[in-house]
């Protein structure tokens, strides 16, 4: 890149960053923090549903589970927020169809299912003919997942974890000669 395709670049930057509105200072305060974030429109039973397969792919045990966490909640948040609304509509749609499985053979909700009734339809998903409900739990399992290994517990309790890596050394001799390659 010249000198000049840089400076041109610069100016429209610049003068991007001062044209878009909504970006200058001062108007922070006009943002309410109930528009950051949206939520997925759930009803109860959905988000009930929601938790109960959460705590199925990682119950508390010695260590804290994914309930104890609130993935379900991150869940909700990424998927509402992160998403595109085809997505967002086809995990609702995959968590009516979790309720339907509960409700056929055992005539209650998948949330007042046990432990081992609920592994049981979420393994019947897993090897589901249909894309759509291998999809929803594949992508369930993955959100999840991902929940659980960026939370503050997994972090610090399980991977080493350093809030700011590195030390600094302010005071070092200077060598005479210079590093060799």
């Amino acid at each position: 890149m010249n000198r000049r395709d840089a400076l041109k670049s610069m100016a429209i930057s610049v003068w991007g960053m001062m044209v878009v509105p909504g970006c200058g200072p001062g108007q922070e305060s006009s943002i309410s923090t109930e528009d950051e974030f949206r939520w997925l429109p759930l009803n109860s039973t959905q988000k009930k549903n929601l938790e109960s397969m959460v705590d199925t792919f990682i119950p508390k045990t010695d260590t804290l589970g994914a309930v104890e966490l609130d993935v379900h909640r991150f869940i909700d948040r990424l998927l509402a927020n992160c998403y595109e609304e085809e997505i967002q509509n086809s995990f609702i749609a995959g968590l009516d169809h979790l309720e339907n499985l509960a409700s056929d053979p055992h005539n209650k909700s998948f949330y007042k299912c046990s432990r081992k009734e609920r592994e049981t339809i979420l393994l019947t998903m897993e090897s589901d003919e249909e894309e759509e409900i291998k999809q929803f739990f594949d992508q369930a399992k993955e959100l999840t997942i991902l929940g659980f290994t960026t939370s503050e517990y997994y972090l610090t309790h399980f991977t080493s974890y350093d809030m700011a890596p590195g030390g600094y050394e302010g005071c070092l001799p200077v060598p005479d000669r210079p590093f060799k390659v």
